[in-house]
């Protein structure tokens, strides 16, 4: 294997959301001296990866967004899908009028904010804020008009299988709803998902799916995890994800089986 290629939360991080930071910093070194690459694969921004990996110094890439946002790394992007703005606008007027989706918490990720359709007093507004720091309160969120790369939609309760059914049969063709954990859909444009921004790195460093090591832990990770030459569902993973795939972890995200993987990957 060349490339790990690795989800975040309840995969390469713990349920407190950290990891092993002096470990991850030797394999990080050991992976630069192999010619071997890193690619954080999360529905995550940019922002947000960045701060989880502080206090480690060395080459790692990022995928963003489910695909949406590509950075190499050396920190130069790779590849952006933006949303439409007519069809964003179609997508949340019916989000807005669908009995199904109602009382979403709806937030829009875009290149210059994140913005939310609750208010700054609202528990699940503070509660997000662990994943969008700069995030913005928007009484209508038809009016802003940034470029946006992803819409995360979540709901308190009440499961989400057959609400992204019925979005993506809506929106076929245009967006693309699926599970990312936590009750909630990511929606981008179709076409678009971790597995497409991994192949865009790959074409750069010249290396195919077959030299990837993937891991995830949610339906949002099935494409990638797949498509790789070595594909993994963690042990702790949701149960439609372990239904598709065939290799599962022998630890848990808390029992850091990402990086345990790694040092195999490392000899």
């Amino acid at each position: 294997m060349k490339v790990i290629a690795s989800d975040m939360d309840g995969t390469f991080l713990n349920d407190q959301g950290t990891f092993d930071e002096e470990q991850f910093q030797k394999q990080l070194d050991q992976l630069g001296e192999k010619g071997m690459h890193f690619i954080s694969a999360s529905s995550n921004q940019y922002q947000h990866l960045l701060g989880l990996f502080k206090n480690v110094h060395g080459p790692i890439s990022y995928v963003c967004n489910n695909g949406a946002l590509v950075i190499d790394e050396r920190g130069v992007i790779v590849h952006e899908e933006i949303i439409d703005h007519l069809i964003l606008k179609k997508a949340l007027d019916w989000i807005l009028s669908t009995p199904s989706f109602a009382g979403a918490e709806v937030i829009l990720v875009g290149r210059n904010g994140t913005y939310c359709n609750l208010p700054e007093d609202a528990d699940r507004f503070q509660a997000s804020k662990y994943f969008y720091e700069d995030m913005q309160s928007m009484a209508d969120l038809r009016l802003v008009f940034d470029s946006i790369y992803k819409l995360d939609i979540t709901w308190e309760e009440g499961g989400v299988l057959k609400r992204q059914d019925e979005f993506n049969h809506k929106f076929s063709g245009q967006l693309n709803a699926i599970s990312s954990g936590m009750n909630g859909l990511d929606v981008m444009v179709d076409g678009t998902d971790k597995l497409t921004g991994i192949q865009m790195l790959l074409q750069s460093w010249n290396l195919r799916l077959d030299d990837v090591a993937a891991f995830g832990d949610n339906g949002n990770d099935f494409e990638m995890v797949n498509a790789a030459g070595e594909g993994y569902a963690m042990k702790n993973s949701a149960a439609d994800l372990l239904q598709k795939v065939e290799k599962v972890t022998e630890e848990s995200n808390n029992d850091q089986g990402v990086q345990h993987k790694i040092d195999e990957y490392l000899g």
